[in-house]
């Protein structure tokens, strides 16, 4: 089959061996987004009543907010914005300014594991910095020794997106600074661990090729050990 539906046999085996094989049950699942394995462990429900809880990738969540915005910018290339300007094209929201936004929206999410208040506010921090001018600064709500470099050396601070394009692209960020997205994401947790075993694993064994158990397994043991 798919390797999409590999993937959730193996997480439903995993979650209704557990109790038998380890003798304990896994409350909780870290996976990116409408993830199909955790529906899948959902419907089976390995342990009775007993739900587990889902929680969000760190790094896939920070993707989103990049996914976003160039998704705004690709579908409204002739859009002319309040100062009758367009979206994109220098001193506006260029790629490298996307790839900056996301970076922002990362780092208040992962420096303020277990705390949804300090969160939220970092992240409501950030089109505030990169809207700020020259004369006026707005860098009140920017956390100190972090990603704010007018804190850092004010004087060599270039400001910079317009109020135009802020307010364009002000609903991704409301919808990104959702609280319950946020929750999820408390642990400060990724999947990268797990994917780089993945990828160890699958360069000792193709998924393309059908192969019997124990060449699967010898694949895991020297992409463990590695």
């Amino acid at each position: 089959g798919s390797a999409g539906a590999m993937e959730a046999v193996g997480v439903v085996r995993i979650f209704s061996q557990s109790e038998q094989m380890r003798k304990l049950r896994y409350k909780q699942y870290l996976g990116e987004g409408d993830s199909a394995s955790f529906k899948k462990v959902l419907e089976t429900k390995p342990y009775g009543n007993l739900e587990v809880e889902k929680l969000e990738c760190v790094g896939h969540i920070q993707k989103r907010c990049g996914t976003r915005l160039r998704k705004l910018k690709n579908e409204n290339k002739r859009l002319k914005l309040d100062d009758r300007k367009g979206l994109g094209g220098i001193g506006r929201l260029t790629d490298k300014k996307i790839d900056t936004l996301q970076n922002y929206y990362g780092f208040a999410i992962r420096q303020n594991p277990g705390n949804l208040d300090k969160m939220l506010c970092d992240i409501m921090a950030v089109l505030p910095h990169v809207g700020s001018t020259d004369v006026n600064p707005n860098h009140g709500g920017c956390p100190n020794d972090s990603w704010c470099k007018y804190k850092l050396n004010p004087e060599k601070y270039r400001h910079g997106l317009p109020q135009a394009v802020m307010d364009f692209i002000q609903p991704v960020f409301t919808d990104l600074a959702n609280e319950d997205l946020l929750r999820k994401c408390l642990h400060g947790k990724t999947q990268n661990s797990n994917e780089t075993l993945n990828k160890l694993v699958w360069q000792r064994c193709s998924k393309e090729v059908y192969v019997e158990r124990e060449t699967i397994e010898e694949a895991v043991f020297s992409a463990i050990s590695f």
